[in-house]
């Protein structure tokens, strides 16, 4: 999967607003490494997923309120939708920022970032963070050369 792919797969995710018209996210594009986009795909997806399932299950309890008038259930609170303002690396994890949502979504987002820290931004394999200045996170075999000297000569400490 691609950038684009992603992008166009969840165009409700990412759109841009100008003025009072939505367009396609394309302000920054997503800023990370092609090893990210499948928990990026399954962030989107779940995040979708959660307000669209609040929506129909309104407008299921909207449908019972009118054929059965003793029909109590409160419906649920609804979920202004996700707009992506930026996705990129940041000290070596996933930074997704956006607009709407509630703390579940919220919760969804961290634990991807937090995900992130332990896959590797090239390929997807299991990962660990990297580097001494510049942070990164990438498999034994994406890892650059001069961070695998100083592994193993802190190994030897």
């Amino acid at each position: 999967m691609t950038s684009k792919e992603l992008i166009e797969k969840f165009p409700l995710i990412f759109q841009v607003r100008k003025g009072r018209e939505l367009e396609p996210f394309a302000m920054f594009g997503i800023e990370c490494r092609s090893g990210w986009l499948p928990l990026l795909n399954t962030l989107c997806y779940q995040i979708q997923s959660y307000i669209d399932y609040r929506k129909e299950a309104n407008e299921r309890i909207e449908q019972n309120k009118k054929k059965y008038p003793n029909y109590d259930q409160t419906p649920y609170e609804l979920i202004p939708q996700v707009v992506v303002t930026q996705v990129k690396e940041k000290y070596g994890t996933l930074r997704f920022y956006y607009d709407g949502g509630d703390e579940t979504i919220d919760g969804m987002v961290r634990m991807a970032e937090a995900m992130s820290a332990i896959t590797c931004e090239v390929c997807g394999d299991l990962g660990k963070m990297r580097g001494r200045h510049w942070f990164y996170t990438a498999c034994d075999e994406h890892t650059r050369p001069e961070d695998k000297k100083s592994e193993t000569d802190e190994s030897l400490l």
